[in-house]
């Protein structure tokens, strides 16, 4: 219980320190709104991450901890709900190979959410990328859409493609 003291709170021993909760996802896991500003480290090849519904200002941030294969995804909680971002594509065991970057605007993404409530990664493909140690933000800005960055996107397909990682279900 809260003491104060000439005008202080004293805290009794239970001061926040400022750290947001690091998950290890070892299989599919489904997010909550109250785990918003977690790292989650998504150390499974083939499963599924379900965000929470959107709500401005709840935020994740996920690190990839191995290479991707089909069945890893980031999901939206339903199709009601959309990301959108400007993601770039690259090779990651090639110097200066990119591919073309996926550019999903707000607007866009809202008009048709369902065409845009799932990221599929499978490291090994030109186009969707998902390689061990990248890193995605997510944060929702309103109470549909998911924005996504993703400073470093890459494939570890010798060619990568058209970026086309934001898709539906």
């Amino acid at each position: 219980m809260a003491n104060p003291m000439y005008g202080q709170n004293k805290d009794d021993g239970q001061l926040y320190d400022g750290r947001a909760g690091v998950i290890v996802s070892s299989g599919a896991r489904t997010l909550l709104a109250s785990e918003s500003g977690s790292t989650i480290l998504h150390n499974d090849a083939d499963s599924a991450i379900t965000l929470p519904a959107a709500k401005a200002g709840l935020n994740f941030k996920i690190i990839l901890g191995i290479e991707s294969v089909s069945g890893c995804n980031i999901l939206t909680a339903a199709a009601t709900d959309c990301f959108f971002g400007v993601i770039p594509i690259s090779c990651d065991d090639t110097d200066d190979q990119t591919g073309v970057a996926q550019k999903l605007t707000y607007a866009v993404a809202i008009a048709a959410p369902a065409s845009y409530d799932a990221m599929k990664f499978v490291a090994a493909t030109a186009t969707i990328g998902g390689v061990a140690g990248e890193c995605i933000w997510l944060t929702a800005v309103s109470s549909v859409a998911w924005h996504v960055a993703i400073p470093y996107h890459a494939t570890s397909a010798n060619d990568p493609g058209d970026c086309a990682l934001i898709v539906a279900r």
